[in-house]
């Protein structure tokens, strides 16, 4: 998924309130950690599953848990 996929397709699921807000949680929780919030959208962006999963085990724990909520609360 290129980056204008992504951006649609959060812009889509964010007229759901509870995503939206689940969403915003997620991203407030990331912006709190510095220079994390370009990693994750290149992470984000990634569509081979073994490369994307190779880029999440080089964030901190805790971001790692974040990305891979915002990624699973994306694709459903």
């Amino acid at each position: 998924m290129n980056g204008y996929e992504l951006i649609m397709k959060i812009q889509t699921r964010m007229k759901d309130p509870v995503f939206a807000q689940r969403f915003n949680a997620l991203v407030a929780e990331l912006n709190n950690i510095p220079g994390l919030q370009q990693e994750v959208m290149n992470i984000v962006k990634i569509s081979d599953e073994k490369k994307r999963k190779k880029a999440m085990d080089k964030l901190p724990s805790k971001a790692k848990n974040i990305v891979q909520e915002i990624f699973t609360l994306i694709n459903n």
